[in-house]
């Protein structure tokens, strides 16, 4: 059983990076327009992905970027706003994930925020980027994507995990993060059809790994649950091999 649950996290870094790498090959890189500019086929797309992305560069005040493509601030991407309050007493245990600054924080019975979403610290703990694919509350120490202008959750996941957020800590004793600052960011604004084309892609990784990681939840409590009876003989082999075999499958 520890063996399929270190494969199934594995796998999860495994499909992690291969959508940041994406991301980083497409809009940071922009390897698909310099092998067109080259005279060659893109790697790893098919044609029709290939097509969206030009064969030429042209100057811009960020450098060079893909001809055609424009810039713009991080607010024509998407729009950030404070989480919510939910004080201590306040939370009653349920299915929906409560997001603070620093990450996951337990769970509350009702959610605010209609997954996928992404979520980011606004105070306490900066720089953290959290991509949610349920519904979820996020806390008060967050930021949350209230708006995605003109990409998805996955394309502005990847994005927010680029920015050194620290450089914006407007707080003194507790770093604190103004969403404004944020907002006006020069960003390069990619066409909409290359965005969703990554978005697809990456969304379906996600989605894979948030499988993964529920069946890596669910056999950890079969494995703390059936161990003690195995090692006490209230359970024979057999019988825990055959709960094992029915949770992986």
């Amino acid at each position: 059983m520890d063996d399929r649950i270190d494969l199934l996290r594995q796998t999860n870094t495994t499909l992690e990076a291969i959508a940041q790498a994406l991301f980083k090959s497409w809009f940071v890189d922009f390897d698909p327009v310099r092998a067109k500019a080259e005279g060659r086929e893109p790697e790893g797309m098919d044609a029709a992905t290939a097509a969206l992305f030009p064969s030429e560069f042209e100057e811009s005040e960020l450098g060079l970027m893909p001809k055609g493509w424009r810039v713009g601030k991080l607010l024509d991407l998407l729009e950030l706003q404070r989480g919510f309050d939910l004080p201590a007493a306040q939370r009653v245990p349920g299915a929906y994930p409560i997001i603070a600054a620093s990450g996951p924080a337990g769970t509350h019975a009702e959610a605010k925020v209609c997954g996928p979403g992404v979520v980011t610290g606004r105070s306490g703990v900066l720089g953290k980027v959290f991509l949610e694919l349920e519904d979820f509350w996020p806390l008060n120490t967050t930021l949350w994507i209230k708006n995605y202008s003109s990409c998805g959750p996955c394309y502005a996941y990847e994005l927010l995990r680029r920015i050194d957020f620290q450089q914006f800590n407007a707080g003194s004793a507790v770093p604190t993060l103004n969403r404004n600052h944020v907002h006006g960011l020069p960003q390069l604004l990619p066409p909409q059809e290359a965005i969703q084309a990554f978005e697809l892609i990456a969304l379906s990784m996600h989605r894979r790994v948030h499988a993964n990681s529920v069946q890596v939840q669910l056999l950890a409590e079969i494995r703390d649950t059936l161990l003690p009876r195995l090692i006490s003989g209230k359970l024979r082999l057999p019988e825990a091999e055959r709960s094992i075999e029915e949770a992986a499958a």
